[in-house]
């Protein structure tokens, strides 16, 4: 099993690395929704405009879900192949073998076109948790950034072929 502080940057780069929306996993979702997430907002399939909060929700659900096939979620991080699909599995099976965790994602921020900001708090044993993920509009969706993603996959010592 993990340890607390390898999971959040893991968690961290499924929260945020898909860009596809649909599917609706409720085990995937936060147990308890803030006022925020419960305001429906149209997803943004733009560059000039962030993704909405819901949307990322929505995109995390299908990052866990098991049944999303591998060539579906190597969409969701920038310059992913199906070579990376190890980790998908891993963030699968840690979704799974950890259901106690419950996250938050926050509004995201578009910093300048193609580029937005997205903070979460992750809540596991009692201990909430920030983190922010970068976004970038590529290929007509909004993605998990390349270079954020190898960091996050690094700090809890794993490797990606994509990162190379």
């Amino acid at each position: 099993m993990l340890v607390r502080g390898a999971l959040t940057p893991l968690i961290a780069v499924v929260a945020l690395s898909c860009a596809a929306c649909g599917g609706d996993d409720p085990a995937a979702r936060s147990s308890a929704p803030s006022a925020a997430a419960q305001v429906t907002e149209a997803p943004s399939n733009s560059a000039d405009r962030a993704p909405s909060a819901q949307q990322l929700e929505e995109m995390l659900a299908r990052a866990v879900d098991p049944k999303v096939p591998l060539a579906d979620k190597v969409h969701l991080v920038q310059g992913a192949t199906e070579a990376d699909g190890p980790l998908f599995d891993e963030l699968v099976k840690l979704r799974q073998d950890n259901p106690e965790v419950s996250w938050h994602i926050g509004k995201p921020v578009l910093e300048q076109p193609g580029l937005a900001k997205a903070q979460f708090s992750i809540l596991m044993g009692g201990t909430n948790q920030l983190a922010y993920a970068t976004l970038v509009f590529d290929g007509g969706s909004w993605k998990l950034q390349r270079s954020y993603t190898c960091q996050m996959i690094a700090q809890v010592g794993r490797d990606s072929p994509s990162c190379h």
